[in-house]
């Protein structure tokens, strides 16, 4: 039986929620500036809030992909999912069409694209309002299935190391993407450090422009 204190220790974030915040601010704001397709982008939040992680945090995160199911609702049973469930209501698994990705990190697990989880239920065509809080649990805390989804917050990860290992290989063939990456880790500043409110981006053509930070604010946590 654990005790009051270790309770209290697995209930606590690893990083607070003003980093987290800083952070997902960071990663967006990179993507946003280059018009990227941010619902389809869980693995460069992943790849990339664990690169800093590593610098800033020296913490062991590391991304992952697989299937994700996450309780967002209690009405109607409302879960946000990524993977396939099959017809026996069970088996759940991952593959390149569908999957998510977040960060393990010293027995947690932190997705960094929970306060876009509206924007990901607009693009698969079921909108709902969904908050824009933290996501970042103790994965001794997981449900054992997607049947024993209970309360907003509860999840169920089945990581797919097949699948991460192929799309980490892709992410570090594609040098626009580690050169995004780069400038994610360049422009962070950890709290309570002053970030840059810009960023000077040279284009291929050498011309500059300035990537702006968004301010989108995180209320809460799951």
């Amino acid at each position: 039986m654990q005790s009051s204190s270790s309770s209290a220790q697995s209930l606590r974030p690893l990083i607070p929620l003003a980093d987290y915040q800083r952070i997902f601010r960071v990663i967006h704001s990179v993507l946003h500036s280059v018009e990227a397709d941010i619902p389809a982008a869980s693995f460069f939040f992943s790849v990339t809030a664990a690169q800093i992680l590593k610098k800033f945090y020296k913490r062991n995160a590391f991304p992952v992909a697989g299937a994700a199911f996450y309780l967002i609702s209690q009405d109607g049973g409302g879960a946000l999912s990524f993977g396939t469930l099959a017809d026996d209501g069970h088996t759940v698994a991952s593959n390149h069409d569908a999957f998510h990705a977040w960060v393990q990190c010293d027995g947690y697990a932190i997705d960094f694209m929970a306060p876009l989880f509206q924007e990901l239920l607009v693009s698969a065509g079921h909108p709902l309002p969904v908050p824009r809080q933290m996501f970042q649990k103790d994965l001794q805390r997981m449900s054992e299935s997607v049947q024993t989804l209970a309360q907003p917050g509860d999840f169920h990860l089945l990581p797919n190391l097949e699948l991460t290992r192929e799309l980490l290989q892709q992410f570090m063939a594609k040098k626009a993407l580690t050169n995004l990456s780069q400038l994610c880790l360049e422009w962070f500043r950890k709290p309570p450090k002053a970030m840059p409110a810009d960023l000077a981006l040279q284009g291929a053509d050498g011309e500059i422009s300035r990537i702006q930070l968004q301010a989108t604010r995180i209320d809460g946590v799951w």
